[in-house]
């Protein structure tokens, strides 16, 4: 009798939860829409030729994956506002990293971003045409913007916040409206740590006691300009970042202006990075300048990329290369060739060859000049949903 009466009390709950929910118990969230994207990728690489001969082997697979979620409503009065987290290095060595978690209310005042989000220096600041074209994800075919797996990449920057810690924050940024095509921004944030994980979570900012912090206030702005004359489209922007030096780190200051015209199959982009003091995280406070260009041109599915950026230091930097066999950089070349092909929807590979030259004022033992220097083919597969 008693497994009887348990078995029709469980199908009375099944009923009631199978039920449709009356208008009364319809949840809080009603209304809300939730997006659910990400790419998984594979990739071979083989180092051509390089300075670096401490190698086990010249050739490798990579694979990676990322997860994003985007939640989204509209208020009866037009307010919308969301949420986004995303997840990176969703694999089998790094489990996952978020890099993404933050809060948007957008309106006709513009849009509030709270949590930790790209940095205006970011936003602003980042000019790199074969973005437009490529159907690259997560650094797999992304040409200049790639990880650079096998070593290099230590310089150059396509913004502001490439090498100076400014994306390592949560912060709170305002965008403007655009006002017949000018727009800006501004952000701020308390700190900014070494580590990401220092200044995140329900434990509070452990580098508030551990250390670990790089800048305090830290405020960044930007403007710019975007619209369309005759089917050409064009974008100027610039933006300015500064950061007091914090734990024998130096001030930071870090400029940009950019711009990007596209017309039909065909745009280009040409950035300029300068930071005065505190490149590399604030470990120099000698001038580092770098010149980028892009190039993309769309074929359908069938889409090429060309990227060269060009990076030069002021003597005294102390900054060192990917082989630590280089001291005082003196100038730095990266330049990449990226053919992408989509396969069918979501389904894209791609082919790439990546050069870079690294030249040093000294050697780690002398006076001596010296270089580094490394070309590298790339292939892979990556399936976006």
């Amino acid at each position: 009798m008693k497994k009887i009466l348990l078995g029709g009390t469980a199908l009375a709950a099944a009923a009631l939860v199978a039920m449709p929910a009356m208008a009364e118990d319809t949840p809080v969230t009603s209304g809300l829409s939730m997006k659910i994207s990400g790419f998984v990728a594979w990739e071979a690489g083989l180092i051509i030729g390089s300075d670096d001969d401490e190698r086990d082997r010249e050739y490798d697979f990579n694979s990676n994956g990322r997860l994003q979620f985007d939640i989204k409503n509209v208020t009866d009065g037009g307010l919308e506002y969301g949420a986004r987290i995303r997840m990176n290095n969703v694999n089998r060595r790094q489990d996952v990293t978020v890099d993404r978690q933050y809060i948007y209310l957008k309106g006709e005042f513009g849009i509030i971003t709270l949590g930790d989000s790209p940095q205006v220096a970011g936003d602003f600041g980042y000019f790199f045409a074969p973005d437009d074209i490529l159907n690259a994800q997560g650094g797999y075919g992304d040409n200049l913007d790639g990880n650079y797996r096998y070593g290099g990449g230590d310089f150059f920057s396509l913004d502001p916040t490439y090498h100076s810690g400014l994306d390592k924050s949560t912060s709170i940024k305002y965008s403007s409206p655009s006002f017949g095509g000018f727009i800006f921004a501004v952000g701020f944030t308390p700190v900014i740590s070494t580590d990401k994980n220092l200044s995140n979570g329900t434990q509070g900012r452990a580098d508030l006691f551990d250390g670990g912090q790089l800048f305090e206030n830290a405020i960044s702005g930007g403007v710019g300009y975007e619209g369309e004359f005759d089917g050409t489209s064009v974008k100027v922007r610039g933006t300015a970042s500064y950061a007091n030096g914090i734990d024998q780190h130096w001030d930071l200051e870090t400029y940009s202006a950019g711009a990007q015209v596209g017309f039909g199959p065909f745009v280009a982009s040409l950035v300029w990075v300068g930071t005065p003091s505190g490149f590399a995280n604030g470990t120099t406070d000698k001038g580092v300048d770098t010149i980028g260009a892009g190039f993309g041109w769309s074929l359908g599915a069938l889409n090429l990329g060309l990227g060269y950026a060009y990076t030069w230091a002021e003597k005294g930097n102390g900054l060192e290369g990917s082989d630590d066999k280089g001291n005082d950089l003196k100038d730095n070349h990266v330049a990449v060739a990226t053919v992408n092909y989509n396969l069918a929807p979501g389904l894209n590979t791609y082919a790439e060859v990546v050069y870079e030259i690294q030249n040093f004022r000294f050697t780690n033992n002398n006076n001596v000049e010296t270089s580094w220097e490394q070309a590298v083919f790339q292939t892979g597969v990556s399936v976006a949903f």
